[in-house]
């Protein structure tokens, strides 16, 4: 029997339609299926909360810490013994009224890297810490220890995965445990009081922990007490909190070391001047530790009242989780984030995941209907900047002020000329530089370990010649992209090993010529001049001296003198990254990625440096060239005379 061919028809089109239908669904579960997954962690976080403070409430109300320690006071909200307990930080036996039994298991000092799993860690509070504190490049130190042992020669390479928890006695790993090594979050809290310029680690605490002016004085009472015979009247009553108000004190400890960025942000610089040099002295500064620093100038952001955290974010200070080499691995905020360039993308506040929402409740800086700015490199969320009628605005985290925030200058984006400077090789006003260092190896001394945090046989000893605050050297970053292209970009760079090591084990000794790319926090409004890159040796690589620009016959040259004497190690002045229109060697930096300018590029600086020994960077004729250099060239008069290389 024959079929009935429009009935064929009407069949065939009903499973086209029915297959077109489940396409689409397919499509859009597909499409919809990763925000679900998540939101679900964003709700099982969530949910994990709530259930974490109504189990808590359940603690409080059994526990008997307060019979002893009565009448305590000073918590913040968040950790309010009254609704959590004070076993859910401490630990221990609250439901004893034996001190012994009731302190059995207890922790004096609960977020130290070694309990942080078990108190601040601890599932309902915040577990999601945990891995991120642990692979956070300030607990492994990865890019320290990796650069150190690549210098010693104890590595192939300044990147490689090396925390600074699994180093032995090498003698690069010694002269870490000496020199370095307190400076991780590992690093034990053990003594009771407010983080200082002094302290170290501490985990959770280094970052959080904050006492009230009456509490360090009541500290400072109870600690006397402590100390004679009779200390029977020895007691607190002022507890100190643990909150967001991460204060630049807070990063000052570490900070103020290597880059020395916590000193240059507020406009300090490290001096080898020694404390009674300087005694009555206006504009010097004696640190902690007895370093002696000068007032040279504040980076614009601290000078308008801007700290730390006002940039750097928690999923960039903790870290994401991700396990990262070097620092810049885990950075994650640019300038152009809030100096907008192009058109932001935002997210609003229900969009937030949960840590970032719960920190602009906590800071009372939570608006349903602002467009909050994102970071270019990766969208997370800038919890205090938000985009209003067309402008970036900040929200100063200690007073919440509201602050607009420009875009860069035409200057700074139009045409080629300029395309791959970073923002920084411009406007970074000065760099903290130290050169003539020498660091030796003596056996017959002791140095304190401190990783182990205990004195051991043998000492290194560092030795150090200048101390210089002046404009960065620039030199190239490479990094190839994932489209596989390779972005240069100009950018600062400091001497961070012009060293000699003398190991005296038997080996040779060791000579290093390392500049280190850096971001020196010295950020200004005004920028550098056109003739301190282009007519500047310091700039270029060269060291300090003279660069002049000669014309001999009809012939451009220029002539460098150094003001340093040459080293005979390598046959470059003291301060220098390569020798004058030289290639630097390789292995010159601390990075693979990092090189110094290549003749070519020197020569194409100094072409340019040539034109500014006439006229004016502010002429015409100069700004010209930042848009078409070749076809100012091609117009230029008889009386212009270029280099002849």
């Amino acid at each position: 029997m024959k079929a009935n061919p429009k009935l064929r028809f009407i069949l065939t089109a009903y499973i086209l339609v029915a297959l077109a239908i489940s396409f689409l669904l397919y499509g859009i579960y597909t499409f919809l299926s990763s925000s679900v997954d998540e939101k679900m962690k964003d709700y099982e976080q969530r949910k994990q909360f709530r259930q974490s403070q109504d189990s808590k409430r359940n603690v409080s109300s059994l526990e008997k810490c307060s019979e002893c320690h009565t009448g305590m006071q000073g918590f913040e909200v968040s950790h309010n013994p009254e609704i959590i307990g004070c076993t859910s930080c401490h630990l221990g036996n609250g439901g004893s009224d034996k001190k012994e039994v009731a302190h059995a298991g207890m922790f004096l000092f609960p977020g130290n890297a070694s309990n942080a799993e078990k108190t601040c860690g601890q599932n309902g509070c915040h577990p999601q810490m945990i891995a991120r504190m642990q692979n956070n490049i300030m607990n492994t130190m990865n890019g320290v220890v990796s650069v150190d042992k690549w210098v010693f020669g104890e590595g192939a390479s300044p990147t490689a995965k090396l925390p600074i928890q699994l180093i032995g006695n090498s003698p690069a790993e010694k002269h870490l445990r000496n020199l370095c090594a307190s400076c991780h979050l590992s690093n034990e809290k053990t003594e009771l009081g407010p983080i200082t310029e002094l302290s170290r680690g501490g985990g959770c605490l280094a970052c959080h922990l904050n006492y009230s002016q009456e509490a360090s004085l009541q500290l400072v009472e109870y600690l006397k007490k402590k100390s004679t015979s009779n200390n029977s009247n020895a007691n607190i009553s002022l507890h100190p909190q643990i909150n967001l108000n991460v204060t630049n004190q807070h990063c000052f400890g570490c900070h103020s070391r290597s880059g020395r960025i916590s000193l240059s942000y507020d406009g300090w610089h490290e001096t080898i001047l020694k404390p009674e040099d300087v005694k009555g002295k206006v504009g010097f500064r004696i640190l902690g530790d007895g370093r002696v620093v000068q007032q040279i100038q504040k980076d614009i952001h601290s000078e308008k009242g801007m700290i730390c955290v006002d940039c750097h974010t928690s999923y960039e200070i903790m870290g994401d989780g991700t396990y990262a080499l070097h620092k810049e691995e885990q950075m994650k905020v640019q300038c152009v984030d809030c100096h907008l360039i192009n058109q932001p993308k935002t997210q609003k506040l229900s969009e937030f995941d949960f840590e970032s929402k719960k920190i602009v409740e906590l800071l009372s800086i939570d608006d349903s209907k602002r467009d909050y700015l994102t970071t270019v490199k990766n969208g997370f969320p800038l919890v205090n900047a938000f985009y209003e009628d067309g402008i970036a605005k900040l929200i100063k985290k200690t007073n919440k002020e509201i602050a607009r925030m420009k875009s860069p200058a035409n200057v700074c984006i139009e045409g080629t000329a300029h395309k791959n400077l970073s923002c920084n090789s411009c406007h970074n006003s000065w760099t903290p530089q130290c050169i003539g260092c020498h660091t030796e190896y003596d056996e017959n001394s002791s140095m304190y370990d401190l990783l182990a945090n205990k004195e051991e046989n043998g000492e290194w000893l560092e030795f150090g010649k200048h101390f210089l605050a002046e404009p960065a050297t620039l030199g190239v970053k490479e990094q190839k992209k994932s489209s596989g292209k390779i972005q240069k970009v100009i950018d600062e760079f400091s001497p961070g090993m012009i060293l000699t090591i003398d190991k005296k084990d038997g080996s040779n000794k060791i000579f290093k010529r390392l500049f280190a790319p850096g971001f020196s926090h010295t950020i200004r409004r005004e920028t550098r001049s056109c003739e301190s890159c282009h007519n500047n040796p310091l700039a270029i690589g060269y060291g300090r001296g003279k660069l002049d620009y000669m014309v001999v016959d009809g012939k451009g040259t220029w002539k460098f003198t150094p003001q340093f004497s040459i080293m005979e190690e390598d046959g470059l002045p003291e301060d220098a990254w390569i020798g004058f229109l030289k290639e630097g060697k390789k292995n010159s930096a601390t990075r693979e990625y990092a090189r110094p300018f290549s003749v070519t590029e020197q020569k194409k600086i100094l072409t340019i440096g040539s034109c500014l020994t006439c006229h004016e960077p502010n002429s015409p004729v100069m700004k010209a060239t930042i848009l078409d250099f070749s076809k100012i060239i091609k117009l230029k008069s008889g009386r212009c005379i270029l280099p002849h290389w």
